[in-house]
């Protein structure tokens, strides 16, 4: 089910900086996911959690949701509450 959250309209410009503070030192937006130090974010929305190549811990393979922008913004508040044992090295967005 779709968290029961407001997501606030986009700044392109914005979120590019926000990616660039605290993704881009992991993520790139494309690339070969199995060789990557974290998954590709390129075509997120929609997709299945852990559906890439990249070596997902098993509560993000697990987790069984498709990406939308309300699971997207909640995970990004506090991704290890959100996912419960995922390995990604962050403590969120607040």
């Amino acid at each position: 089910a779709e968290p029961k959250v407001d997501v606030p309209e986009g700044d392109v410009a914005a979120g590019r900086g926000v990616f660039d503070a605290n993704c881009s030192a992991c993520h790139a937006l494309e690339g070969d996911a199995k060789s990557a130090s974290a998954p590709p974010l390129g075509g997120l929305i929609g997709r299945k959690t852990g559906a890439t190549g990249f070596s997902y811990s098993k509560s993000v393979k697990n987790a069984g949701f498709l990406w939308s922008d309300k699971h997207l913004w909640k995970f990004l508040e506090n991704p290890s509450k959100y996912i419960p044992g995922n390995r990604m090295a962050f403590a969120g967005i607040p």
